[in-house]
C-alpha cells in the first residue's frame, strides 16, 4: 500500500536488457550469503540503476522450508486487537524473522484469503490475486511454498494449508511477468522460490517500480523460478534477529516522519513469522 508516487525516467527495453546482462556479468559467482543458523541465510544485494529513491540495498533472506517454519499472524488474534509495528511483532512472536504479509484495505481487513494456524481470518479469495504463500499442509510433509493460483487454485471452504497469505504474482515458472508496467515507485517485499525449493524473502531499502524490480530479480543470479509480491510502500518491512545478528528495514526511504509524529514504522495488521519450530 504505497502512498507515494515519484516521477521516473522511462527505461527502454534495450537498456533493461543491457543492465540485466551487466548484473549477471558482475555476479557470476552469485551473492555471498551469510549462514545465520541451519536453514536460514542472509545477503545484501544492490539494485542500481533501477533504484529510484533512497538506498539501493536489497535484503535477501533465504529459507530452507524443511528447517524453519512460516506462520501467519493477524492482529485480530492478538490480545490487544490492534495492528503492531514490525518490532512489536518480532517481540511478540520471538521469531527469527518477521515480514509484512500482504495487501489490506484502509480498515486493516485483508484483501485476499488469509489463514493463521488453520483459522480462516479472511475468507475472501481475491479474484485478481493469483499467488499465495502457503505453509504447513493439512496432509503431507511439513513445508512452505509459493503457489501460482492459475495452476493450483485455493478453496476458502477447504484450505489445504494451515498458513495462507494471498497476493499477486510477479512472474511465473515460464519467466512471464504478470504485472503491468507503471511509473509508481515504492519499497518492495517479495517472496520467491528458487530451483532448490528454497524460499527467498526479498525486501528493498529504497524505491523501485514493480515491473523493473521483477525484471531485476529475474536477472540476478538467485536461480529464482517464480516470485510473488507482498505489500509495498512503507508497509514493506523485514526484521531479522538471530543470535547476535540484527537487521531491520522499515519501508521508508525519504526520512519523512509519520504525519501523526508517533512513529516512523507503519502498523502492520498481518505478518509472516519465521520460526525454528
Amino acid at each position: 500500500m504505497s502512498r507515494r508516487r515519484v516521477p521516473v525516467a522511462r527505461v527502454t527495453t534495450v537498456a533493461a536488457v543491457v543492465v540485466g546482462a551487466l548484473v549477471i556479468g558482475r555476479g557470476v559467482s552469485g551473492p555471498h550469503f551469510r549462514s545465520l543458523r541451519p536453514g536460514l541465510e542472509f545477503a545484501v544485494l544492490h539494485g542500481e540503476p533501477f533504484c529510484r529513491g533512497g538506498s539501493s540495498a536489497i535484503a535477501v533472506l533465504r529459507l530452507d522450508p524443511a528447517r524453519v517454519r512460516l506462520r501467519v499472524r493477524h492482529y485480530s488474534l492478538e490480545p490487544e486487537h490492534r495492528p503492531l509495528d514490525i518490532l512489536e511483532w518480532q517481540g511478540r512472536t520471538a521469531a527469527l524473522a518477521v515480514f509484512n504479509a500482504g495487501q489490506y484495505y484502509p480498515d486493516y481487513s485483508y484483501m485476499g484469503l488469509l489463514v493463521s494456524d488453520g483459522r480462516v481470518v479472511s475468507h475472501h479469495v481475491h479474484p485478481a490475486y493469483k499467488a499465495a504463500l502457503v505453509a504447513s499442509p493439512v496432509e503431507g510433509p511439513w513445508r512452505a511454498r509459493v503457489l501460482d493460483l492459475e495452476r493450483e487454485p485455493l478453496d476458502a471452504r477447504r484450505p489445504r494449508w494451515r498458513e495462507i497469505a494471498q497476493s499477486f504474482m510477479l512472474f511465473d515458472r515460464t519467466g512471464t511477468l504478470r504485472i503491468r508496467r507503471t511509473s509508481q515507485t515504492a519499497n518492495r517485499t517479495v517472496v520467491a522460490e528458487d530451483r532448490d525449493g528454497r524460499l527467498l524473502v526479498i525486501t528493498t531499502e529504497g524505491a523501485y517500480t514493480l515491473h523493473e524490480f521483477a525484471s531485476l530479480l529475474r536477472a540476478l543470479p538467485l536461480r529464482i523460478t517464480q516470485a510473488m509480491s507482498m505489500d509495498g510502500g512503507e508497509e514493506a518491512m523485514l526484521c531479522v534477529k538471530v543470535g547476535r545478528f540484527r537487521y531491520a528495514s522499515f519501508g521508508r526511504w525519504d526520512g519523512e516522519p509519520d504525519p501523526d509524529g508517533k512513529s516512523d514504522r507503519a502498523p502492520l495488521p498481518a505478518v509472516i513469522a519465521v520460526t525454528a519450530e
